[in-house]
């Protein structure tokens, strides 16, 4: 396992600007060869919850038969000794699978006769009822409360519709109830689900959400093979983390806070509200861990009335430092990277800082490409065709830049792409609502930031480099990277190099 850290951006220049006392640093964490480390096997928990509102199975009933095929595989492809149930989600909860008593609900372990017994009862699923997704929340809680041994508890929900049964209140309770306890991946499937409202569910449980749009006529095998794809996915990933708990530390120097703390790759999530404080050190947790690449964003605020942390002036200066935990019985057995120091140059001038490969200005334009689609969708729900163009136009422009083909098959839904580069859009004659809420979801999915090459002479934990980034309102004009002349590191465009501090031009 091994971390690194990319400073995106740093400036300060004494005179109490916002975006001059800032510091925004990218971290990179990698797991690797975590299934190979000697550890008591631990126990797994998967809850499948199956949305069975009368709706699923309107206008046709290819919602319900998607869902039952792929909880079917889902259940078929548990590995041996994981507990599982089968949830069936109306205006009310209840564990389909395994039969027994309803006033005391539990799991069972996979074996091949449960595994059939699972799968043939998803293939049986009738819908009728309401949604209540709150009551099938804490149904999912419940039934790992009863399994206290688990130590990896996943629940995959699946829903073509909205909280309407419950009140919001009442979801922010149960959310507030399960946060810790396990993580959720939420589906949304047709073309009446709440996308804002499986986003909440994902990002509270540390989770991912994901839209399944229904197909026209005919495209119903489409359709199942799509949603069965994502089962399988998500369940194995699921069943395959071996590391409980991953815990990143943060500590700063004086003068420093602070502000933010999210994930970045795969999904945008903010963990800031999750964050244990203890004096100058700051935990946050991770959730469980497989051999993967998560990045993060680390914010910190310097105090303006402070010219900067002792030795300013003096060249690069350690702000802050972060560190990995590892908790739970397999952390023994894992080895972490050593303590990565955060460092700045402060000036007082318009900071001449770079962004090292470009991470930092990578996931910036995530960001903005995120805004641009859920500005573009909102106002073509409320049918402000002028902004709608503008916005997902800029949308497209921004994911055809980024690479992000899946953002744009799900942006080509909404619009007609007459020029990617240039982001020159219109709006589709028929929009289905369920391609605006895919488009919704898929806002906060990102992909890779390109590669880095390492700086000349110097290197960070994991092999990758660290360093400022242009300041805040002084963005590069495409973000190109380009090789400074003198150490041949890889930077943003700008004055200066922060590694070698000198011109990223010769002169003549």
């Amino acid at each position: 396992m091994s971390s690194s850290t990319h400073e995106l951006y740093a400036g300060h220049d004494g005179r109490g600007a916002p975006g001059d006392h800032e510091v925004h640093v990218i971290v990179e964490v990698r797991a690797a060869g975590l299934g190979t480390v000697p550890r008591r096997p631990a126990e797994h928990c998967e809850i499948v919850v199956i949305d069975c509102s009368g709706s699923m199975a309107h206008p046709t009933l290819d919602k319900i038969a998607a869902a039952r095929r792929a909880a079917a595989e889902a259940v078929g492809m548990l590995p041996d000794g994981t507990h599982f149930a089968l949830v069936e989600g109306t205006d009310t909860a209840r564990v389909a699978y395994p039969w027994g008593d309803p006033s005391a609900p539990a799991t069972v372990a996979a074996s091949p006769a449960t595994r059939a017994e699972g799968s043939r009862t998803a293939r049986v699923l009738d819908a009728h009822g309401g949604t209540r997704i709150s009551a099938w929340l804490d149904l999912a809680r419940r039934l790992f409360t009863a399994r206290p041994e688990a130590v990896f508890r996943h629940v995959l929900l699946l829903t073509d519709g909205r909280d309407e049964h419950g009140r919001a209140e009442e979801l922010r309770r149960v959310l507030d109830d399960c946060a810790g306890e396990f993580s959720c991946d939420a589906l949304g499937i047709g073309d009446d689900w709440d996308a804002a409202q499986l986003q909440m569910v994902a990002d509270r449980l540390h989770g991912r959400a994901e839209a399944v749009v229904a197909g026209g006529p005919g495209a119903a095998g489409e359709t199942g093979a799509q949603l069965t794809r994502l089962f399988r996915e998500l369940v194995g990933a699921a069943t395959r983390r071996t590391l409980p708990r991953l815990v990143v530390g943060v500590r700063v120097g004086p003068y420093l806070t602070v502000t933010l703390f999210r994930q970045v790759y795969p999904t945008v999530a903010d963990l800031t509200d999750t964050a244990v404080q203890d004096g100058d050190r700051l935990r946050v947790g991770t959730g469980a861990w497989g051999d993967e690449t998560r990045w993060y964003e680390l914010r910190l605020r310097v105090d303006p009335d402070h010219a900067g942390p002792p030795g300013a002036g003096t060249g690069a200066v350690r702000i802050a430092s972060l560190w990995l935990e590892a908790e739970g019985e397999a952390a023994g057995g894992v080895e972490l990277p050593e303590e990565v120091p955060v460092t700045v140059r402060w000036t007082d001038e318009p900071p001449p800082l770079t962004d090292p490969g470009g991470a930092g200005w990578h996931f910036l334009r995530h960001a903005e490409l995120g805004e641009a689609s859920r500005a573009g969708s909102a106002a073509l729900v409320r049918g402000d065709v002028a902004t709608a163009e503008r916005e997902l136009g800029r949308a497209v422009r921004l994911a055809d830049e980024l690479g992000d083909t899946e953002q744009l098959a799900r942006l080509g839904a909404l619009v007609v792409v007459e020029n990617a580069a240039t982001g020159q859009v219109r709006i589709r004659d028929a929009v289905e609502p369920g391609n605006i809420q895919a488009v919704i979801a898929g806002s906060t999915h990102t992909t890779t930031p390109p590669p880095v090459l390492p700086p000349a002479g110097r290197k960070s934990a994991g092999g990758r480099t660290g360093g400022g980034g242009p300041s805040a309102g002084r963005r590069p004009a495409d973000g190109r990277p380009v090789t400074c002349p003198w150490c041949a590191e890889v930077v943003q465009p700008g004055r200066y190099c922060v590694s070698c501090g000198r011109p990223l031009r010769k002169e003549e």
